[in-house]
């Protein structure tokens, strides 16, 4: 009994070609100077929390952008691996 694994390289390169896309029109610029002429402690708290949410936003991008290029190595490698595997099984 055998079980075959099937990989549709394309769907997933569409796939993360989507996420990039999507990754590169996400705006993760939060205003970080609200009221600047204003000396509240909840508006320069609201500053620093929106400083905060830009670098976390920025912080995802940069891991997303790293999971796709992980994702793209291990198809390519996956790929490689099932073309060597197939010319082996056809020189038997």
């Amino acid at each position: 009994m055998s079980k075959e694994i099937q990989i549709k390289y394309d769907e997933i390169e569409q796939v993360i070609s989507r996420i990039e896309k999507t990754l590169h029109s996400l705006n993760t610029e939060i205003p970080n100077n609200l009221a600047s002429e204003n000396r509240l402690d909840v508006v320069e708290r609201i500053n620093q929390l929106n400083k905060m949410l830009t670098e976390v936003g920025n912080a995802y991008k940069e891991v997303l952008s790293a999971n796709n290029e992980s994702v793209r190595k291990s198809l390519s490698d996956m790929e490689n691996t099932d073309q060597q595997l197939s010319s082996s099984m056809e020189l038997r």
